[in-house]
């Protein structure tokens, strides 16, 4: 999988920092990390774009999830042109898997397993 991991610097001193009053460092993608990432994948079903937000508590070292995010996943300026194509070709893999499957046009796709059958 790809994976990126940066954080988000504050240029204004406070803790709490959004685009535009921060910028983005890129940071080792560490086995923690990765496994955060694969735990969330595996907690949604194998969901394959996604970010883990976390925080870093200066007082303690500590690093706590925030929350997880699907296709609302924020970008690095720096990379998004790369992490877009590398969204866009997984999409097209896995577009192209269901076509030859000839699944793309049924009227009752194929339904995850871990969410059952299909209601009546």
């Amino acid at each position: 999988p790809h994976i990126r991991a940066f954080k988000r610097v504050t240029l204004s001193g406070a803790w709490k920092t959004n685009t535009g009053s921060s910028h983005l460092e890129d940071v080792e993608v560490t086995p923690k990390y990765r496994r955060w990432a694969e735990a969330a994948s595996q907690m949604f079903g194998g969901l394959e774009i996604l970010t883990v937000d976390a925080l870093h508590q200066a007082s303690d070292g500590e690093e706590y999830i925030l929350e997880v995010n699907g296709t609302s996943s924020g970008l690095s300026p720096a990379h998004a042109d790369e992490d877009n194509a590398q969204m866009a070709q997984l999409v097209l893999e896995r577009l192209n898997a269901l076509h030859a499957q000839g699944v793309l046009f049924r009227e009752d796709p194929p339904r995850p397993a871990h969410l059952g059958p299909y209601p009546e």
